[in-house]
């Protein structure tokens, strides 16, 4: 006869062991649970990340491989040059020319459409009759396609017939020849840029500044504050990291413009309004030589590479100040 101690002491142990074996099954129900799902997971993301690797990572794979190589489809096959096509472009009038301008046209946008797009915005917060046309019609630029903007600006500017050189020969009594001087290209190029993006700019930072608390502005009244010392001191603090991160937007944005240049002065006069993307156009379907536009492309992809880091720290520093 067994002791009834015993009989407790070994029934405790297989309810021990039951539940023991309970958990385990559970653990790995939720293993496989949640394997089942990674892999569902897997399978969902694989066309996207597919798709992105066959149309971002595999070219530009491509690029680097081909900027080694001097290649013309039409003349095939491909031949190693090493760092030829580099050193070609050091003494190519059309890419140094490029380059600077692309840095200039892309410096001088930004800051303009920042400071022209905050000051939209500050005019559109206000309250007065018609606010809500006058909105309306600042997207109106936006809303154009950048070709179309372009072919109107070129006829605007048009030496012979244009309206705003007859503007300037009825109130000043000159003309500009815009798209034919060197200097005067780049101003106008750069001008139809900043009118076709600047209202961009002036709708984000619009619905920044309706969320600056209209407690603040009362209290700095109180307190004897104008309207610029409000707007440095609270406006200007509050919005900063939108400023800061549609400026970095705009700059990598605008690196690669092209539909801008094509349309209205196609590179001229010479190369004075050439920029990278375009020259990358020229060289690669113009004059169907892939090596070197490969290797021009690096060099925007440089470009691009420090103005996005120094963006990203400017960006940060802006976060750990505000």
């Amino acid at each position: 006869m067994s002791h009834p101690i015993s009989d407790e002491v070994r029934a405790d142990a297989a309810l021990a062991r039951e539940a023991v074996q309970e958990r385990a099954l559970r653990r790995r129900a939720g293993r496989r649970k949640v394997a089942r799902r990674l892999v569902t997971l897997f399978l969902l993301l694989l066309p996207a990340v597919g798709l992105r690797l066959f149309t971002a990572v595999y070219p530009y794979l491509q690029t680097i491989r081909l900027s080694f190589y001097e290649y013309n489809p039409a003349f095939p096959p491909e031949r190693f040059v090493g760092f030829e096509n580099f050193e070609r472009m050091a003494s190519d009038p059309s890419v140094t020319s490029s380059v600077s301008f692309t840095i200039l046209f892309v410096v001088v946008s930004t800051m303009l459409q920042l400071i022209l797009g905050l000051l939209v915005a500050l005019l559109l917060n206000r309250a007065f009759f018609g606010r809500g046309l006058v909105r309306a019609i600042n997207l109106i630029p936006w809303a154009i396609p950048m070709v179309v903007a372009a072919i109107g600006f070129r006829w605007m500017y048009n030496a012979q017939y244009g309206i705003i050189n007859d503007l300037l020969r009825r109130t000043l009594g000159f003309t500009v020849a815009w798209l034919t001087n060197y200097w005067s290209a780049r101003v106008a190029v750069t001008a139809t840029n900043v009118w076709k993006s600047t209202p961009f700019l002036a709708l984000v930072f619009l619905a920044s500044l309706q969320g600056v608390p209209e407690e603040l502005y009362e209290a700095g009244r109180v307190d004897g504050t104008n309207r610029l010392t409000a707007f440095f001191h609270i406006t200007l603090p509050l919005i900063l990291p939108q400023v800061t991160t549609l400026g970095l937007f705009m700059l990598v944005w605008q690196l690669a413009s092209f539909d801008l240049i094509f349309t209205m002065t196609g590179g001229g006069p010479g190369y004075a309004t050439q920029v990278l993307a375009y020259a990358i156009y020229q060289v690669a379907f113009t004059g169907l030589n892939f090596g070197y536009a490969s290797a021009i492309s690096m060099v925007l992809f440089v470009v691009v590479a420090i103005f996005g880091t120094l963006g990203v720290l400017l960006y940060r520093r802006v976060e750990v100040i505000y």
